[in-house]
């Protein structure tokens, strides 16, 4: 989800179609579970890392979380 700095309207949201096992090294988890229950904040270097590992762009000017969704 993105997010114009110091606002609460979503402007951006993208599918990730990764496992929490791909993610966890990247967003510093230390169990499979702590993704659960919240929006984490994403940084520039996070977002890097999870666009090359998707092959997307992801935009550099919002202020970026990764939520979990199950459907």
């Amino acid at each position: 989800m993105g997010f114009q700095e110091g606002k609460d309207e979503m402007v951006y949201k993208q599918k990730i179609d990764l496992c929490v096992s791909e993610l966890m090294i990247i967003m510093h988890w230390a169990e499979s579970a702590d993704c659960i229950g919240a929006d984490f904040p994403v940084s520039p270097d996070q977002v890097a890392h999870i666009a090359s590992l998707v092959s997307i762009e992801l935009p550099d000017n919002l202020d970026l979380y990764l939520t979990h969704y199950a459907s």
